[in-house]
């Protein structure tokens, strides 16, 4: 399965087979500038989830139900091609197109895994709270690999 991760603002062509996961605020729309995403024919899974990092009464914090439902949609539409998008393309869309790469890929190790999603997209951050359910849910080492893959950047993966 082939990836791909953008926000709203930089969102490539996609074709009418690409599978499509956005990740926005709750309460939010996808903007003027996504129109695209907003008209694609394709499959999409909507998911309502805040970009928070620790738990919070006042935000829909990402859980396992929001894992739950990409394995739902990824069993039905088994996806040539994911693409996922959130509104900056940094940490939501990034932490979960690489869940979607762990589960799609099971037989990649932690650190090939985060290189085929630095490789897809360089400027991105993953969110670690869904990194870290990612790795309880699936048994992995993300949190470690993104770290080391950090290591030598100027901002520490995750920061403290």
């Amino acid at each position: 399965m082939r990836v791909t991760v953008s926000g709203q603002g930089d969102l490539p062509s996609l074709k009418d087979g690409t599978a499509v996961i956005v990740a926005l605020d709750p309460g939010t729309h996808l903007s003027d500038g996504s129109r695209r995403l907003a008209e694609h024919d394709g499959p999409r899974l909507n998911l309502q989830v805040h970009d928070v990092w620790f738990d919070s009464d006042r935000h829909v914090v990402p859980s396992d139900e929001h894992l739950q439902q990409i394995d739902a949609f990824l069993t039905t539409h088994q996806p040539a091609h994911l693409h996922v998008s959130c509104l900056a393309g940094v940490s939501r869309s990034a932490a979960l197109a690489l869940y979607a790469l762990t589960r799609m890929h099971p037989e990649l190790s932690d650190r090939e895994l985060v290189e085929r999603l630095l490789t897809a997209r360089p400027q991105c951050f993953p969110n670690p709270l869904i990194v870290g359910l990612v790795d309880q849910r699936l048994q992995r080492g993300l949190t470690g690999a993104l770290q080391e893959a950090f290591a030598d950047s100027e901002m520490p993966w995750p920061p403290a």
